[in-house]
């Protein structure tokens, strides 16, 4: 396999691939930044983009460079030059049409085209999505995956240092489980697009420097998606691991275009479209600073790398529940963020970070039918039933799930999922909200589960007698199962305290007051954003309360919805609130009252967000300039 160079160590050539590749980048991309300013090939700023300041374009060219003249050097010495040469195609025509669109703009038809053409150059080179698939199989997959993935990559490219970083860190994990199975070509390819994605991170970091562009972006995805497939048959694992390791490395570009895809799709909106309602700006909305936000997606992209590689180091089994239990956390991510607003965010701060809408959430006022939220949670916990069957029996052992002998294993595990996802349900699991559950929440669905487990253990019996049911393997499956519902049920809850904790660690040290907000209007969106956007930031806005109960346990501009007008002062308490708001107007001062009585009762300071204009007189003071939040009204 290692031709002439069988000298050298696989992991060698993607290494000095690796090297000379990100240093070649970083001498061409000052030079691409001065070209770029001399030939005004600048990025400038519009509503649908992230950058405050006009950006250098065409930072792709000095990837691209780079990139080809390191295959130019390596290729012929690692004895790879022809099989390189049809993928290096694919990949120059994919620069190509990119530069044409960041100079001029070509239409989705031409970048379709370009990406078939690069898809089939792949195939010509003898690499199709399936090592063992049949041909019939493998190719129409293997088209759709290298669109897919050259496109999610391309759209990822939405901030400083996002796309770069992403597609750096995919290309190191994938670099590595081909080596690891002696894949020479895929290592070298591997090397080379790792070490220009990180070599041009150092001038794409915010503040970028220079954005790389389409002809940068569409390379580098085409470059990951290919290297996704020549590693499938690097290594011989259990079925479906060689397809499942390399997919991993790319699953926060597949989240962030699965997300923005289904978004758009609900919200009426052309997915072809660009906007602020990508995975990144999302984050941002929930609280997170831009750096933060891209930090956060490139440790989600290094922890989806290493759950990869954990398929050369443990058994098939473990590999599988891990994959399960990852896609349920990227579900429950993606739903989190999905139910936040920002389709009608404008950008108002000095660091291109989106302020509050004007109105409540169209996606918290529409929502999503009972039904599906049904359907998710069923999908949800049978992967997470299944990882669980699967994790507890690569750790009893063999003969765990057989129970006993004669029983077809597949027939087992679906009586097991069946019986267990039936108690779910009949228990009402999926009759309520668990966006803010506590602990009368936790205990109802440790309770369920062990219910589980018995009809479970009953089940097995009844159906095939008393050696098909396992004690140990029922424990341990009810075990990871428990801390798998809890942390689906609760994850959004996790998301919320975290961005929370991130902005207190990032707050000043002065005492802050949790503000409660009354109503979910355009008046209360005013009231938060005055609080965003005060110098003094002494009020940390928590939440909403509306009477609304179809805008109740939704998410609006990062923040929950609690219950009704009743609840107050109960939500006081609980959330440590020091400040009610109440933001609703003068066509319900009835509900201002109840607020107000309810937050003498617990003590809490209640207060009217007011918007007028007022006439001023020469030579008075107003009591209450500079202070945006006035009493409670008489």
């Amino acid at each position: 396999m290692l031709s002439t160079a069988s000298y050298m160590p696989v992991i060698a050539w993607a290494a000095a691939a690796a090297c000379l590749s990100g240093a070649a980048t970083l001498l061409l991309t000052p030079a691409m930044i001065k070209a770029a300013h001399a030939f005004d090939w600048l990025d400038y700023p519009q509503a649908d983009r992230w950058h405050a300041t006009p950006t250098a374009l065409m930072g792709g060219v000095a990837m691209y460079g780079a990139g080809t003249l390191a295959l130019l050097l390596l290729g012929p010495l690692a004895g790879v030059g022809t099989d390189v040469g049809l993928i290096g195609g694919g990949a120059t025509l994919l620069f190509a049409v990119g530069m044409v669109d960041d100079l001029w703009g070509v239409g989705p038809t031409t970048k379709l085209a370009a990406q078939v053409g690069a898809a089939v150059l792949l195939m010509a080179a003898g690499h199709g999505f399936g090592p063992e698939w049949p041909l019939w199989a493998s190719a129409p997959v293997t088209l759709v995956w290298v669109i897919g993935i050259t496109n999610a990559v391309n759209l990822l490219d939405n901030m400083d240092g996002l796309a770069a970083g992403i597609g750096g860190i995919a290309a190191v994990a994938l670099t590595a489980f081909a080596a690891a199975g002696g894949a020479l070509l895929a290592a070298l390819l591997g090397g080379t697009v790792g070490g220009a994605a990180l070599g041009f991170l150092w001038f794409n970091a915010k503040p970028a420097r220079i954005f790389m562009g389409d002809c940068g972006s569409l390379v580098l995805g085409y470059g990951v998606a290919a290297l996704a497939v020549m590693g499938q048959g690097a290594v011989a694992a259990g079925p479906g691991v060689a397809v499942l390791a390399p997919i991993c490395a790319l699953a926060v570009p597949i989240l962030d275009t699965t997300l923005v895809t289904v978004a758009r799709t609900q919200a009426g909106r052309p997915v072809t479209n660009g906007g602020q309602d990508h995975t990144s700006h999302r984050l941002v909305t929930l609280g997170l600073s831009e750096s933060a936000a891209v930090g956060t997606l490139h440790g989600m992209g290094a922890v989806a790398g290493g759950v990869g590689l954990t398929a050369l180091v443990v058994e098939p089994m473990l590999f599988y529940a891990a994959c399960t239990f990852g896609t349920v956390a990227l579900g429950v991510i993606g739903g989190s963020l999905g139910r936040l607003d920002v389709y009608r965010a404008a950008r108002v701060r000095g660091d291109g970070a989106p302020s509050v809408s004007t109105s409540p959430s169209s996606n918290a006022q529409s929502g999503q039918g009972r039904w599906q939220n049904v359907a998710a949670y069923l999908v949800g916990d049978g992967l997470l039933i299944g990882g669980a069957l699967a994790a507890a029996h690569a750790l009893i052992g063999s003969g765990g799930l057989a129970g006993a002998e004669g029983v077809p294993i597949v027939e087992w595990v679906l009586l097991v999922g069946g019986v267990q996802l039936a108690v779910l349900y009949a228990m009402g699991l999926y009759r309520r909200l668990w966006r803010h559950a506590g602990t009368p929440g936790i205990a109802r669905i440790v309770g369920t589960i062990l219910l589980a487990q018995a009809a479970t253990a009953g089940g097995l019996a009844l159906v095939y007698g008393l050696g098909a049911v396992s004690a140990p393997l029922l424990m341990v499956d009810g075990m990871i199962l428990t801390i798998g519902m809890l942390g689906s049920r609760l994850g959004l809850r996790g998301l919320q305290r975290g961005a929370s904790l991130y902005r207190s660690r990032v707050a000043p040290a002065e005492s802050v007051s949790n503000v409660l907000l009354y109503g979910t209007g355009e008046r209360a969106m005013l009231a938060l954003r005055a609080l965003r956007d005060a110098e003094e930031r002494d009020r940390v806005p928590v939440g909403f309360v509306d009477p609304d109960p179809s805008k109740q346990d939704q998410i609006v501009q990062g923040l929950p919805v609690f219950g009704g007008t009743g609840a107050c002062a109960d939500l006081c308490r609980e959330h440590d609130i020091d400040e009610v708001i109440v933001a609703v107007g003068d066509a319900a001062p009835h509900f201002e009252r109840e607020v107000a009585r309810q937050c003498a009762e617990a003590g809490v300071v209640c207060r009217s967000f007011d918007v007028r204009m007022k006439p001023l007189r020469a030579g008075h003071e107003d009591p209450n300039r500079g202070e945006p939040m006035h009493g409670p009204p008489a």
